[in-house]
């Protein structure tokens, strides 16, 4: 039979997630942070939420250690791909191309020609946009006219989405 605690356990990374998103959707519209920040911030509200609620759960559960350890790895993994989970939903919105390109023909209404897609997507104006934008949160930074990593975790995560690909897909990246 189920025990309530065992749904609990089940539920926590769940319930987390919707205190992540509920959070992050507060501090981007009302906030003073931008969306980046807002992420980190519902994540940690999550995962604070997370290891919380595992430490309520386990109390007086009569789990032994070894038991209630394994329970919390698991929960705290399954809420780290979750919150991976939203963050990339958000992205896929915000920054890719693709979405950009058909939100931008749909609202033009009669389609757009080529000259005028080329010249929304200047490669040069792209790259410019995103060095403002990292300049903007420290994760680089300009000495001498050239760009150096700043602050590096977004490198590490990047680093650590590689790994992971390599791990599921056998490549590193989409052009392997």
């Amino acid at each position: 039979m189920v025990t309530a605690r065992e749904i609990a356990h089940v539920l926590n990374p769940v319930l987390c997630l919707a205190i992540n998103v509920l959070i992050q959707i507060a501090v981007a519209r009302w906030g003073r942070w931008g969306l980046l920040k807002s992420v980190y911030l519902g994540f940690a509200a999550g995962m604070g939420a997370l290891l919380g609620g595992e430490w309520v759960i386990a109390q007086g559960s009569g789990l032994a250690l070894n038991e209630a350890a394994a329970l919390l790895f698991v929960n705290v993994v399954t809420y780290g791909m979750l919150g991976y989970c939203y963050f990339h939903f958000i992205n896929l919105g915000e920054t890719a191309r693709r979405i950009r390109l058909l939100r931008e023909l749909h609202e033009a209404g009669g389609g757009l020609a080529l000259d005028e897609l080329l010249g929304r997507y200047n490669a040069s104006q792209m790259v410019e946009i995103r060095l403002k934008r990292l300049l903007g949160t420290g994760q680089i930074v300009e000495r001498d006219g050239r760009y150096f990593i700043g602050k590096p975790v977004m490198l590490w995560i990047s680093q650590a989405i590689v790994v992971a690909k390599r791990i599921v897909l056998g490549k590193s990246s989409e052009f392997d």
